[in-house]
Formats: C-alpha cells, structure tokens, sequence
C-alpha cells in the first residue's frame, strides 16, 4: 500500500478559495472605509461652510435681515468658473453690498467644494434661523420639516441653528 506523499489537488483547491474569500471580505471593508472617508470629509467642509456663513452674518450685523432673508439664497446650485468679484477692496461698500457678496461667495463655495452642494439661511422654528447646507440629491428643503432638523441615517445635509 502506498501512502501519500505530496498534497492533492483537492486541498490546494480549498486553500485558494478560503484565501479567496478572505481577500474578498478585506477588499470590501477598504471599500466600505473608503466611503465613510469620503462623508466625513464631505461633513467636515459642509460644517465649516456652515459656520463661515454664521460668522460672516455676526460680523456684518447691519445687514443681518438680508442674510436671513430666504429668497436672497436661492435653492440652484451654483459652481465653477470665478470667483464672484468684490469691488469693495477698493472702494467703499454698503452692508447690503457686502451680504449680497457674501451670499454669492458662500453659493459659489458650496457648489465648488461640495459634490452638488447648495447653501441657504432657512427659519427652524421662532426666533432661530439655521444655515444649512446639502449635497448631492439631498433636496434642501427636506433638511428642515416643520421645525424638526432632519437626523435621519442617509441624510445628506448639514444645519446649524443661529439664535439672537
């Protein structure tokens, strides 16, 4: 009776594929790390937006009502091509001026720096306002429904509330 000397084919068979399920589940958790990577940094710039919005608001108190102001925001996205130019580093300009700037400067950065990013002052309820911003087919308007910012697990929008 002979015995066996080498390994059969069956076993380097069943070796490869237990490798090859491994290798498969290790290239999925990459995947998977990958895409919380990216919605932390798209997060991360939304919340810095956000609050550049609320500062630019406090520092340029005069013109506060233009800011929270709905319809000077617009809902389109706006992006690409220059930045809107300011004349004001020369010449002497109004608050409105600088908000209305402002407001086209925060657009234009939304829609640059966010994938289909799109920024707005909304009202959240009595005397509170919120900045918020969305990205990609998050409708804003869907962000805040009466008054309840939304929390839900595919959301993709950021709102920062601002009292005074």
């Amino acid at each position: 009776m002979r015995q066996q000397t080498g390994v059969g084919m069956v076993e380097i068979l069943v070796a490869l594929l237990v490798l090859a399920i491994g290798v498969l589940g290790y290239a999925g958790l990459q995947l998977s790390a990958l895409k919380g990577s990216e919605s932390a940094q798209i997060r991360a710039q939304a919340t810095a937006l956000a609050r550049d919005a609320l500062e630019r608001i406090l520092v340029n108190e005069a013109a506060r009502p233009l800011y929270l102001d709905r319809d000077e925001w617009g809902v389109d996205q706006r992006s690409f091509g220059d930045a809107p130019p300011m004349d004001c580093y020369d010449n002497t300009c109004t608050s409105a001026e600088v908000a209305a700037w402002d407001i086209e400067e925060l657009a234009w950065q939304a829609g640059n720096l966010l994938p289909a990013g799109r920024i707005q002052v909304q009202a959240c309820g009595g005397i509170t306002s919120c900045v918020v911003v969305a990205w990609h087919d998050q409708d804003i308007d869907d962000c805040i429904s009466n008054g309840q910012i939304a929390a839900d697990e595919g959301t993709e929008c950021v709102v920062m509330e601002a009292a005074r």
